[in-house]
């Protein structure tokens, strides 16, 4: 199968316009957030993953793959939500297994996501409304 060069680095530069792309959008949403209710765009991401989770608990392990970062990251994440003192986040110790930490929302956290939501969703919508966003779809799109 002989590669074609051409194709090959569209699709390289395609991948780097939208990781570039991404990461521009996630520094308008964690500017947002943080502005507007002193929040980075990790601890949104925790608030919601853990308001949309039954009984909205998930222990460290799940929190890690849904927030993408490490155990040691997640870890301190947590903590340093629980050290602003804002009473968002609880931890427990799981019944069944000793070991493991629960992470739950409180009413507190599942009002601050309430609050927050519709800047994320607004910052959202206006990136994917600009002209670069626009253009980069059509990228994707099969030719005819």
């Amino acid at each position: 199968m002989e590669k074609d060069p051409v194709n090959r680095d569209r699709l390289i530069d395609n991948w780097l316009r939208l990781t570039q792309m991404q990461a521009g959008i996630a520094y308008r949403l964690e500017l947002a957030l943080q502005e507007k209710h002193q929040l980075s765009l990790k601890e949104f991401y925790l608030l919601m993953f853990l308001s949309e989770a039954k009984e909205q608990k998930l222990k460290l392990q799940q929190l890690e793959e849904l927030v993408g970062l490490s155990q040691s990251a997640i870890s301190r994440l947590v903590s340093r939500f629980e050290a602003k003192g804002c009473g968002a986040l609880r931890r427990n110790i799981c019944e069944d297994d000793r070991r493991a930490v629960y992470t739950c929302l409180t009413p507190i956290g599942a009002e601050k996501l309430e609050k927050a939501m519709p800047t994320f969703k607004a910052a959202l919508a206006e990136a994917f409304a600009g002209e670069e966003f626009q253009r980069m779809i059509l990228c994707f799109l099969p030719e005819n």
